[in-house]
């Protein structure tokens, strides 16, 4: 039979001509001199490889009924066909980069499916049989048009990754909560307003992305989540931290930029493993002395807030590496900062409240400048703006002292 009487693009037959392979990696010629298909070789495919071949049509890929590997990415495709639940024995499947708009209710037959990425599509909504990909442990739906999530997903069982950012999600189906072995959950930049108390299920969770939605509150729930490594809450409307976030002890990054949290909790300095704390563009006044216990802290943000005093326990963040404090109201610079032996970078533009500065923080600053720690915005602010101050105020101080002698 003739490659186009079951392919109907062109594009397509040019893919399979270079990008068909065995389980070693060999590429198989599955078209003779007269383009006519060679059975035996297309039953050896287990991986076929289509990138940026522009195609619009993948009817007929369905002959493989062995593929594992279906990599369709970066092309020109709108319509899957039914045919593709023929692929029994997929494992994995690409369509990102496409303009899908739908799919099929025959993507559940897939049953052996482990990974399926369908990321930069304008997929609006998702059929209910894509709970019956109980294997699946890898979705991927990130930059789509989705508004609802199918309450069947919450059957997929061995699911470890979620990727949902970028779509027009509001709320979640109770249903998703059960997802007992999710490690990844990445929510960012939808529509939700309200994270419900069932998310304490997530037992196994290890990343959660909620940034770039609408949430005020976080339920208390979130300490069960005790495996959680890196959580991102930017860019929402938060006004505080539930005071159990101190349960969290496995955590390493945390990200709070542009909320409007005015009071961090004491407890906070629980968090032991913490290495990376955003704090910044948030309406934050003082920071409780508890926070300097976070021994393992190496970035620290806390520019953008309204920060008046830098107390002295600052010196006790040994393995701080980066310091943001630009954009504040510092009065006083405590000379403990110098005790920082690992900073690398300090971001100290429009920190200072230059009215009250205190004279004793000129030192400080020089001696940081020594250590090459700031970037060239810091040191032309520094230059410009901060020591002439000193400068100013050292030269009165002299000549009234030799008013004074004369």
């Amino acid at each position: 039979m003739k490659a186009t009487d079951i392919f109907k693009d062109k594009n397509l037959i040019n893919c399979l001509k270079k990008g068909t392979f065995d389980d070693n990696n060999n590429h198989i010629e599955i078209f003779d001199d007269n383009n006519e298909i060679i059975e035996e070789n297309v039953k050896k495919v287990v991986y076929i490889d289509c990138f940026r071949f522009w195609i619009t049509n993948i009817e007929g890929i369905h002959i493989f009924v062995n593929l594992k590997e279906l990599y369709l990415s970066d092309n020109q495709i709108k319509k899957l066909s039914k045919k593709i639940g023929k692929l029994k024995n997929l494992k994995l499947l690409d369509l990102t980069y496409n303009l899908i708009k739908k799919i099929p209710k025959e993507i559940g037959e897939l049953n052996k499916l482990k990974k399926l990425d369908l990321s930069y599509n304008q997929i609006k909504e998702l059929p209910d049989e894509i709970g019956r990909l109980e294997d699946l442990e890898i979705l991927k739906l990130y930059y789509n048009k989705i508004k609802k999530i199918p309450n069947k997903i919450g059957k997929l069982k061995n699911l470890k990754k979620l990727d949902l950012f970028y779509n027009q999600i509001e709320e979640l189906p109770k249903e998703i909560w059960n997802l007992n072995n999710l490690e990844i959950l990445d929510l960012f930049y939808n529509q939700i307003k309200e994270i419900p108390k069932e998310i304490g299920n997530l037992k196994n969770l290890k990343v959660l992305n909620l940034s770039y939605n609408q949430i005020a509150k976080l339920p208390k729930e979130i300490e069960k989540l005790i495996n959680l490594e890196k959580l991102y809450l930017n860019n929402n409307g938060l006004k505080r931290l539930p005071k159990e976030i101190d349960k969290l002890k496995n955590l390493k990054e945390l990200n709070l930029n542009n909320n409007q949290v005015e009071k961090i909790p004491k407890k906070i300095s629980e968090l032991k493993n913490l290495e990376v704390l955003f704090l910044n563009s948030n309406q934050i006044e003082e920071i409780p002395k508890e926070i300097w216990n976070l021994k393992n802290l190496k970035v620290l943000d806390l520019s953008h807030n309204q920060l008046q005093i830098l107390p002295k326990e600052i010196g006790k963040l040994e393995n701080l590496k980066k310091l943001n404090l630009s954009f504040n109201q510092i009065q006083i610079l405590p000379k403990e900062i110098l005790k920082l032996t690992m900073l690398v970078k300090v971001n100290l533009y429009k920190a200072f409240n230059l009215k009250s500065l205190k004279q004793n923080s000129f030192n400080i600053l020089q001696k940081l400048e020594k250590k090459n720690v700031f970037g060239n915005n810091s040191l032309k602010y520094l230059k410009k703006e901060v020591y002439p101050i000193f400068i100013k105020k050292n030269w009165r101080k002299i000549s009234n002292r030799q008013c004074k002698t004369n």
